[in-house]
């Protein structure tokens, strides 16, 4: 019966109950064998996944809910500001939750785990819809970031935009306001932010410069910003294309602007300091 189980577990949403194996055939003995060939995986009690399942999603399961907020946004691909703990929903009616690395131990306030309290709707038995996760989001962070990562789901999937809207009537105001402002243009969640922040001076967006490609911001006719979209965007490859990118613009008349990632999230001060200088000068033409 072992080639039945991945069909199986993945039928039931991917985290399968006992008493749901014991419907399908699998008695006591044979899911014990089956754990100990490593053909399921235990979660937690009563509980059982596919070997191979991401880490996360394992440890949410453990945890006795699904992935949800910065956890699956981050999963997904989306642009997200990452923390060292697990973020999962779990129902109101939901009881004996555990540690996020062990089976058999209560959760308890030191526990690297935050606990989002939702009803299940739109969510499989692994994580919540990505909508839903933006919406617990909301209890982690800033309007600023959540509408960061809104428009990240906005760029990479613009078929949510409705429930995005949905999703916003639905938390505080000045969330609903920073969410609704984003419309999916900027590539990253840096970018966005550096919109939010600067858009007072009218930048225009994602604009093509023949021979160069699309820059991230144009201000005027001539001041280009470009911003780093990764925490981590580094490496000769990426340090070439950008400074060739920059010859190549300043051959064409342009004056460059370049933001890393941590001068946009921790020291915006000297950012907008050196836009606002440029355009004193009148760099933009």
């Amino acid at each position: 019966m072992t080639s039945e189980l991945r069909p199986l577990v993945l039928a039931h949403g991917g985290a399968i109950a006992t008493h749901e194996l014991h419907s399908a055939g699998f008695s006591k003995d044979a899911i014990a064998r089956e754990v100990s060939r490593g053909h399921l995986l235990r979660a937690r009690q009563g509980w059982y996944v596919s070997p191979g399942m991401h880490p996360d999603l394992v440890r949410a399961v453990r945890v006795g809910g699904r992935l949800s907020c910065r956890s699956v946004l981050d999963l997904q691909g989306f642009w997200v500001v990452t923390d060292l703990k697990l973020h999962v929903a779990v129902d109101g009616n939901d009881c004996q939750l555990r540690a996020p690395g062990a089976a058999h131990l209560r959760l308890r306030r030191s526990d690297a785990a935050v606990v989002h309290w939702r009803d299940s709707r739109n969510a499989s038995r692994l994580m919540v819809d990505p909508v839903d996760a933006l919406e617990d989001l909301c209890s982690c962070t800033s309007p600023e970031l959540v509408a960061a990562s809104a428009d990240s789901v906005l760029h990479n999937d613009p078929s949510r935009s409705r429930e995005v809207v949905d999703m916003a009537s639905r938390i505080p105001a000045s969330y609903r306001r920073a969410v609704l402002s984003v419309d999916g243009v900027c590539e990253s969640g840096t970018e966005t932010l550096f919109w939010i922040r600067m858009r007072h001076r009218l930048p225009r967006r994602q604009i093509p410069v023949r021979g160069v490609g699309r820059v991230d911001f144009l201000f005027g006719d001539r001041l280009v910003v470009e911003v780093d979209g990764e925490k981590f965007h580094s490496g000769p490859i990426a340090f070439e294309s950008d400074r060739r990118r920059d010859a190549l613009l300043s051959a064409l008349g342009y004056r460059v602007l370049r933001f890393s990632y941590r001068q946009v999230m921790e020291r915006w001060p000297e950012v907008e300091a050196a836009v606002c200088a440029a355009l004193a000068r009148g760099d933009p033409g």
